[in-house]
């Protein structure tokens, strides 16, 4: 409630010691847990504004409030278990030995024991968000770009002299989309497998891509030494580099 003028009346009025925006803040968790409750127990495709004020025990006109239909809602469930997730991924990663294979261990680990530890993420995160509708799937897509730059720029660290015209974002999206498919299936088997097993399936992938890469440098290094041959002696620090790239 506004203050006129001259009154001594606050901006808003409290009720039981909480101010209205307390009040409408702790609302909009107990929707927003609610909805993750329904999104998990229904999906997407079945849960209704009213399923999610049953979950919140908040009446409709509350809903509307903070969301302007059960898509909304939706998208802020998936943003905050999103958020959650590349944090968890982020430090894991940062917090391992250097190496590609160490470094996508402990990046996979997280990734698997985050969805692990609380189901309903594997839910939200890993079915309804690619098979909601094209919007949410398009929105899906570019939020995983965050995922796809967090591993290259790791990459490109380890990798420093990757050929030039090399495709790593291309190959990291590939490694994701594998990440993700693994998840999804391992969800859907009723989290049979433990985490260490479906880690090493994904790892084959990792241990094969630092193979590829050094195969890589090994050929752009006898192309510089084969142009040399032919073309005369040049320096081979210079050669090198116009062969390989600086990433």
């Amino acid at each position: 409630m506004k203050s006129t003028p001259g009154s001594d009346a606050p901006p808003s009025r409290a009720y039981r010691g909480e101010s209205a925006e307390a009040r409408r803040q702790q609302r909009h968790e107990k929707l927003l847990e609610g909805a993750f409750e329904a999104f998990a127990a229904l999906g997407i495709a079945r849960t209704t504004m009213r399923d999610i004020c049953a979950q919140a025990r908040l009446t409709d006109r509350y809903f509307y409030e903070s969301f302007r239909n059960t898509e909304d809602a939706f998208d802020a469930v998936h943003r905050w278990q999103r958020e959650l997730l590349l944090q968890r991924v982020a430090q894991a990663m940062k917090d391992s030995p250097r190496g590609v294979e160490s470094i996508a261990r402990a990046g996979l680990h997280a990734f698997y024991s985050f969805i692990k530890e609380d189901p309903r993420r594997a839910q939200v995160l890993l079915i309804d968000a690619f098979s909601a509708n094209r919007q949410s799937a398009e929105k899906v897509q570019r939020s995983l770009e965050q995922y796809a730059t967090l591993i290259a720029g790791i990459a490109r660290s380890l990798y420093p002299r990757l050929k030039r015209g090399f495709n790593l974002e291309m190959l990291m999206w590939g490694l994701l989309g594998m990440a993700v498919q693994v998840g999804t299936v391992w969800v859907r088997n009723g989290f049979k497998e433990p985490v260490e097993e479906v880690l090493e399936y994904n790892l084959y992938a990792w241990q094969g891509l630092e193979t590829w890469v050094n195969r890589m440098a090994r050929d752009a290094m006898d192309a510089a030494q084969a142009r040399r041959q032919r073309e005369g002696v040049r320096p081979a620090a210079q050669d090198d580099e116009e062969a390989i790239g600086e990433g």
